[in-house]
């Protein structure tokens, strides 16, 4: 049996839907974007959405748009993907790293204020694997000291924290539609804000900088160049792949439905397996599960923070433990990286891998397990019951 790590949702409706924009000769951006948008807009509770071309892509111009500058500074975990923080880089702004909190992989909200100089400019929360980041103390925070909230919400279409969608709890809040993300077009992006100016400044650098789009133009004044008032991006969504995003929107419910089953599942059937940390999910939180990401080690041992040489020895276990499964035919992969662990930051930075404990400990002793819509209870229960057999493997 061979069981892949995730696998997107596809069936003759997006094949179809793709029909439309290549029989009409409208491929690029245009009205099946629009459509899209407008989806995300109201599933989300956003009075704005606009798609980009990735989340990489999002977080970029939602920094541009929320005025971060040249030297500002951003706060951000580092338990991340990479194109979390490299948005940050572009700009030539500074990302400053808080830890996690290993019980959420989210950061550490406790530890924002003592990283705040006159400097910062911005937070980046991170929700990670569909779990929100404890947004409150946050933006708390972002009040006091007058900061923009750039929510990295890639992972978290479907996620809410007290009520609230992912994403529309800061200034700006930014999707990814990869393949491995809840829904996907292939590649792409979305940003979502309650903020007319951010939307607007957005919608231009998005296109070249353009003051109107190519639709616009077509649907109004098509003799009328539009003006370049300031620099922008080609970061555009193609109507291409907004048609399978309209139709992955329709799927949403089911999506989320199967995956919060198949989460409960792992709950209750790993929960007893000590040296198994499985996901927290804290009240008033509507975890996603865009993936389903454990640690492997008892949490108490997680929270005492073990040193360098036991961190080591653990990692080298949790990396038989992949290889055991693997042979079994199941996919596993890392939950993510430690940015701070990366060359090109390690040495800009001059970062030293222990200085974030907790973010290092999640890189090393993470472990995604195999969720996916369409998992069947016999693929499941063969997974549950390797990782149960392991140590007899």
């Amino acid at each position: 049996m061979k069981i892949p790590i995730a696998k997107p949702l596809f069936d003759e409706s997006e094949e179809q839907a793709i029909l439309e924009p290549l029989r009409s000769g409208w491929v690029m951006q245009g009205p099946r974007v629009q459509e899209f948008e407008n989806i995300v807009s109201n599933y989300t509770r956003a009075k704005y959405a606009k798609s980009t071309s990735s989340g990489t892509a999002a977080l970029h111009l939602s920094l541009l748009a929320c005025g971060i500058n040249p030297g500002d500074e951003v706060i951000v975990s580092p338990f991340t993907c990479v194109a979390t923080v490299n948005p940050i880089e572009y700009i030539g702004a500074k990302p400053v790293f808080v830890d996690i909190n290993p019980e959420t992989f989210n950061i550490d909200v406790s530890k924002i204020e003592e990283s705040i100089t006159e400097n910062t400019k911005a937070i980046i929360p991170v929700h990670m694997f569909g779990l929100c980041a404890d947004m409150n103390p946050i933006l708390k925070l972002a009040k006091k000291y007058k900061l923009r909230v750039i929510e990295d919400a890639v992972l978290a279409l479907g996620a809410f924290y007290k009520g609230r969608h992912a994403g529309s709890l800061g200034d700006a809040g930014c999707f990814s539609f990869h393949p491995r993300k809840m829904i996907t077009t292939g590649e792409g992006g979305m940003v979502i804000t309650n903020n007319e100016e951010i939307a607007h400044n957005i919608e231009i650098m998005r296109n070249y900088g353009a003051s109107i789009s190519a639709l616009q133009r077509h649907q109004r004044k098509f003799y009328v160049l539009p003006e370049y008032n300031v620099l922008g991006y080609n970061y555009k969504m193609t109507d291409l792949q907004a048609s399978i995003g309209v139709k992955q929107m329709e799927k949403l419910g089911f999506i989320l439905k199967k995956r919060k089953q198949l989460a409960k599942i792992y709950d209750q059937e790993l929960k007893d397996l000590e040296w198994l940390t499985i996901p927290k999910v804290p009240k008033g939180y509507a975890h996603a599960y865009n993936s389903y990401v454990c640690l492997f080690i008892p949490i108490k041992l997680a929270r005492d923070r073990i040193n360098l040489d036991q961190l080591q020895s653990m990692h080298r276990k949790r990396n038989e433990f992949m290889r055991k499964l693997e042979e079994k035919g199941i996919a596993t992969v890392p939950g993510a990286q430690a940015v701070h662990t990366v060359g090109y930051y390690k040495s800009k930075y001059r970062l030293r891998e222990s200085e974030f404990p907790a973010s290092l400990m999640a890189c090393k002793l993470s472990i995604t397990l195999p969720l996916y819509p369409q998992m069947n209870h016999e693929e499941q229960y063969y997974v549950i019951s390797c990782i149960k057999h392991f140590k007899k493997m």
